[in-house]
């Protein structure tokens, strides 16, 4: 799954908890969102120490921090459903 596929999951799930229905989220579901956003950052980092130019360093960082933004967005969610 995509990275945005993910990303539309994890705001549907804050939807959700913003209207109040946290009973509909599952932890399961937003532990796989974490675990495949997990996978990602490990990926970028890889990638981002076997790269040498430094145009694509740049821009493998900037994605390697979004991706761990949205990590802790996963993980604070994930705290408040259990």
């Amino acid at each position: 799954m995509s990275l945005s596929k993910n990303l539309e999951k994890l705001a549907k799930y804050y939807e959700r908890l913003e209207a109040g229905k946290v009973k509909k989220i599952k932890p399961s579901h937003v532990q796989k969102v974490i675990d495949k956003l997990e996978a990602r950052e490990r990926d970028l980092q890889e990638e981002l120490e076997a790269t040498r130019k430094p145009s694509k360093k740049d821009r493998l960082d900037r994605k390697r921090k979004t991706t761990l933004e949205h990590l802790d967005r996963a993980k604070w969610l994930l705290k408040e459903i259990t």
